[in-house]
């Protein structure tokens, strides 16, 4: 007789796949449109999951007849015997079948407990922290956003491959169940020669349980959970504003590229160099915006600065004066011994909202504040006999309060002669914390993964080998 599996089996399993690859590439955002969309590609993954399991109840119950079907040919003297013991081909639903399909998971989840134990002892782990972890990457794999990352000692860095522990699910329904039913029968001439069970046989699925956890454990590994380090410790520091143009004219194309990139490429440049400083970012173009307060996480300010385009604030003019002066009220609320401020620029001031450069040059002037200035552009004369860039404001700007000027063309002159004056200036102590990545945990999860793994093809292939 020829077996095929139910189509409602087949359709069911391909909806719920296809539905559960579309939720996880769902938008995640708060909005009305968002949720409605989520939830109908939830609802048609939870409508495949239900078809999947009706054909697979039709798939078991057409098994089940062709195993009583063939038992019954097998007829005669010859009495079968069947898991239960009972001469009865299938009996139906009894306490004891049910206490035999359910065994291999209690074993499961014994040899787990047990697992999970040793582990929290061996590792001076209490429960509570590692329960935790494992309900907050659960969360993160469905797409829940972290907001107290930087609270945690643990980061998963690919929580979606949690997933893969319902394959140990499906390896068990495949060892516990589906192995078991495959097996060929063996006949003997009287049901009391088999009738004893020993304590070998309540260990008869143990290469499958440990195979179970083992896939568990891989899943585990994949998620690459790491342990993050909190150090504390006293840099010297001095506190900067950059100020970056993003005007229209930063798009001329008289430097590499266009003038926005080759400022960006300097302040990416810059920020590798001073790690110990407290960097802030202002943006103008008509208007100023504070782009991010002074921090001493110039990973993260460099990571802003090249994501910046013309158009994260109103472009149509170059309000310098507004930048400059921007910075500088964010530079008085510092408690820092020296502020300096950078500003990049084409140095062509056309538009004025509360300041113009000479006022915001001598508002730095009184504070304290050095302002040194980068030409962003090439002094060259256009076929009118003008230029599109004006270093003479920016030349002022750094005489007014005691800074220096330079070009963007020649980081090398900017970076020689700031870092000399960087020297010079008076510091300030402060302590800081940083988060640092200390172990990674797929090693051990995925050795003792491989070395459950290796037990079960032991087990399995010696003391407690299947005939036939």
């Amino acid at each position: 007789m020829k077996r095929r599996l139910p189509l409602l089996l087949v359709i069911g399993v391909a909806i719920a796949g296809v539905g559960a690859l579309a939720t996880s590439m769902a938008d995640r955002a708060n909005t009305v449109t968002a949720r409605a969309e989520r939830f109908t590609l939830g609802t048609v993954t939870l409508l495949g999951v239900l078809l999947a399991l009706v054909g697979g109840f039709q798939l078991w119950r057409r098994r089940a007849a062709v195993g009583a079907g063939d038992a019954m040919q097998d007829g005669g003297a010859t009495s079968v015997v069947t898991d239960t013991g009972n001469s009865s081909p299938r009996s139906g639903l009894t306490l004891d079948r049910v206490a035999r399909a359910a065994w291999p998971w209690l074993l499961t989840v014994v040899l787990g407990v047990i697992m999970f134990a040793i582990a929290l002892a061996v590792y001076d782990v209490s429960f509570d922290p590692v329960w935790f972890e494992i309900k907050r990457v659960a969360k993160l794999a469905v797409g829940k956003q972290d907001l107290g990352l930087e609270t945690h000692d643990i980061v998963w860095k690919s929580p979606r491959a949690i997933f893969l522990a319902a394959g140990a699910i499906v390896v068990g329904v495949i060892a516990f169940h589906l192995h078991r039913r495959r097996s060929a029968s063996m006949a003997f001439s009287q049901v009391k020669l088999i009738k004893t069970r020993g304590f070998g046989a309540l260990l008869a699925d143990l290469p499958g349980a440990l195979r179970v956890l083992s896939v568990a454990l891989l899943a585990f590994a994949l998620a690459r959970p790491e342990t993050i380090r909190t150090l504390k410790h006293e840099i010297d520091s001095v506190d900067m504003m950059i100020v970056f143009d993003m005007s229209k004219s930063m798009e001329e194309t008289d430097m590499p590229r266009d003038r926005m990139d080759a400022a960006q490429r300097v302040v990416r440049r810059f920020l590798r160099r001073n790690h110990n400083d407290r960097i802030g970012l202002v943006i103008f173009g008509q208007q100023a915006m504070l782009q991010c307060p002074l921090t001493h996480d110039s990973k993260m300010l460099e990571k802003i600065v090249a994501d910046l385009v013309i158009g994260d604030v109103p472009e149509l003019g170059t309000a310098i004066g507004d930048g400059l002066a921007l910075a500088v009220a964010q530079l008085r609320r510092s408690d820092a011994k020296s502020k300096v401020v950078i500003l990049l620029s084409d140095g062509d001031s056309n538009w004025v909202t509360r300041f113009d450069p000479d006022e915001a040059a001598r508002a730095a002037q009184k504070l304290g504040i050095k302002v040194y200035t980068l030409l962003v552009g090439k002094e060259e004369s256009d076929l009118f006999g003008g230029m599109s860039v004006n270093p003479a404001t920016l030349r002022n700007i750094a005489s007014v309060t005691g800074g220096e000027f330079f070009r963007a063309s020649d980081y090398a002159a900017f970076d020689r002669g700031f870092q000399t004056v960087r020297n010079k200036l008076d510091t300030t102590k402060r302590t800081v914390t940083e988060r640092v990545p200390d172990k990674q945990l797929f090693v051990p999860l995925a050795t003792l993964a491989a070395l459950l793994f290796a037990l079960e093809l032991l087990l399995s292939h010696t003391r407690l080998r299947r005939l036939p």
